[in-house]
């Protein structure tokens, strides 16, 4: 009995040496096969393959519970067998701190598990081929190069000062950057699934970063956008953004000239923004972009145009409700609100102009609700609403309700406001240019439209109440003069044309008539235009509204025979089902009309009983 108990007690203690002895061992294994063992955890994966990787030092240290790594100056370089159609990516960080590691997933569940990680100071330069041959359809299938991990699950999470770019290997430009970026995450995990899946990015219970500065170059390096100063709180669901532009990186009048067609010149800048009630969970796993509140603070947005370029006829500006059916992002924006913006809008005349005309709108502020492609989260709410106040060339004080039904298949919205007073020399800047006549004297005291419209047309009423109109006939040079013939043609227009004052000697108030057939290949914002200086032509000049529709329809009409193509035919059905079509539409409203009319009439007599 006692040899027994010697003999079981001999084997505890040679059992406590053994299990003490084994992370020596495996130690001794791990860190003289460090370098090996590393490299082919980095560069199996499908991002890594095909590429070198490197080391300055590396201390391993394994215990039962997992394993301390420690790996100072890691450097990632394409190998070269990688060909010139592969992304090629350069890598450095500075150290890797890893404790916690298990092996066991690691070799029989092909997953990375880590109770805690530090990557400090990582830069990648990363190398593509042009953009459109890496989406380009069709695509040959290419065999992956390496394995992606089916989990890497990482409980405490730090980076600190990373950095990427990423450039075009033809051009050797850079096409996007990011610079010193810091994040701290906890139970972080990305799973094959969301390697694979475009729309998904990984799963984290909170994160909280920034971001100095990020850019995005496009339109073959012409343009950049500059994001600066980022910063991001899953636990405030708050995200922040100290600058926001977009600048083309060529002046208006030379990047224009390098188009055939028109194509517009933009620059934003001045922007701030914050993003309140983010759902970083919805995004970070299924793509989605879901916010309660988006507030953009002094955004300043230029556009120019020269309208000397002809125009390109077969493009198809979208409107709102096909902007947001079409949009491949899934978005949801309860309310977005716009503060203390300008707008400048800028056009280089298609005469002989020595100037480009202009107009713009200061202290602008607008509240836009339901900003939503995102079915289940909007619910019946089918209304895209946006309330907007301005002033005009700095003066006339601005106010308007646009309402968008995002499901009526033809674009259905309403469009009401008004102007308060101003000068009407003011707005010469954008009229002398564009028709040659100037605005000498006048006051718009306040102007009213009510429109409804839908893709194919609009119509309703405008009510302008100004005094003292007076125009003039402008030269050659566009500049006023004493010449006989421009004075008496400013005469009758004065006296006969136009009428001076609304309301007139009697105080009879003149309505405007809307009527406006929309132009399909210019943007929703040129509709609006057109459709409310429909409103003010008619006005001033006494237009009816079915001189207006007749108008409309001979002057599209004669627009299609002029770009007559071998469609002819097929444009011409187009043209008789558009114009049956309004014919419906007007039979309707007038349907319509009569029964609120109905109601009306029914409501006073038993009010008056």
């Amino acid at each position: 009995m006692k040899k027994l108990l010697i003999a079981f007690l001999a084997l505890i203690v040679i059992g406590f040496f053994a299990f003490k002895s084994i992370p020596t061992v495996v130690n001794k294994y791990l860190n003289s096969n460090a370098d090996r063992l590393i490299s082919n955890m980095i560069t199996r994966t499908s991002s890594f393959g095909e590429h070198e990787v490197t080391f300055g030092e590396i201390l391993v240290n394994y215990d039962y519970s997992g394993t301390y790594l420690k790996i100072k100056n890691i450097r990632v370089t394409p190998s070269e067998s990688l060909g010139k159609d592969m992304i090629a990516v350069n890598l450095t960080v500075d150290h890797v701190d890893l404790t916690g590691f298990k092996w066991f997933p690691f070799l029989f569940r092909n997953t990375i598990t880590v109770d805690s990680a530090l990557l400090d100071n990582i830069k990648i330069i990363s190398s593509t081929p042009p953009w459109d041959s890496l989406f380009a359809e069709p695509r040959k299938p290419k065999k992956k190069t390496g394995k992606d991990y089916d989990l890497i699950k990482v409980k405490n999470f730090k980076l600190n000062d990373f950095s990427v770019e990423i450039k075009n290997n033809v051009y050797d430009s850079v096409r996007i950057s990011l610079v010193n970026m810091d994040v701290n995450a906890k139970e972080f995990r990305l799973t094959k699934e969301d390697i694979e899946n475009p729309k998904s990015l990984f799963e984290v219970e909170m994160i909280h970063g920034s971001i100095e500065k990020a850019q995005f170059h496009f339109d073959k390096f012409r343009q950049s956008t500059l994001v600066e100063d980022i910063v991001f709180d899953t636990k405030t669901k708050k995200m922040t953004f100290g600058y926001i532009g977009l600048h083309n990186k060529m002046d208006r009048y030379a990047y224009t000239a390098l188009f055939p067609d028109r194509q517009s010149w933009i620059d934003i800048s001045k922007t701030k923004m914050e993003l309140a009630g983010v759902n970083f969970g919805n995004y970070f796993k299924n793509g989605i972009v879901e916010i309660d509140t988006l507030t953009a603070n002094g955004l300043h947005l230029e556009l120019f145009v020269d309208k000397r370029k002809k125009e390109d006829l077969k493009k198809r500006p979208q409107m709102i409700h096909q902007t947001m059916e079409n949009l491949k992002q899934i978005i949801h924006i309860e309310h977005l609100f716009i503060n203390d913006s300008y707008i400048k809008i800028e056009e280089r005349p298609d005469k002989a102009a020595p100037r480009s005309a202009f107009l713009y709108f200061s202290d602008i502020d607008a509240h836009i609700t339901n900003v939503s492609n995102f079915i289940e989260r909007r619910g019946k709410n089918r209304m895209l609403e946006m309330d907007l106040s301005a002033k005009l060339m700095g003066e006339g004080p601005l106010t308007a309700n646009v309402k968008f039904d995002l499901e009526k298949p033809d674009g259905r919205f309403t469009l009401k406001g008004t102007l308060g007073k101003i000068k009407l020399s003011s707005l010469n800047t954008m009229i002398e240019p564009e028709a040659k006549v100037g605005l000498k004297s006048g006051t718009i005291n306040r102007l009213d439209f009510n429109i409804l419209a839908n893709d194919y047309d609009g119509s309703g009423e405008l009510i302008i109440r100004y005094e003292n109109l007076e125009v003039e006939l402008l030269n050659k040079n566009y500049e006023a003069d004493e010449k006989v013939l421009r004075k008496i043609g400013a005469y009758l227009a004065n006296r006969i044309v136009i009428k001076s004052n609304n309301p007139n000697k009697k105080g009879e108030v003149k309505k405007g008539n809307v009527y406006f057939i929309r132009e399909t290949h210019k943007s929703m914002f040129a509709y609006w235009w057109k459709l409310i200086f429909s409103g003010i032509k008619s006005t001033i000049t006494g237009e009816s509204m079915e001189e207006m529709k007749k108008k409309a329809l001979e002057q599209k009409s004669s627009q299609s025979t002029s770009a007559a193509t071998p469609n002819n035919s097929t444009q011409k059905k187009e043209d008789t089902k558009a114009s049956k079509k309004l014919e419906r539409q007007e039979k309707k409203q007038e349907r319509k009309n009569n029964r609120e009319e109905k109601k009306a009439a029914k409501k006073d007599s038993t009010q008056t009983k």
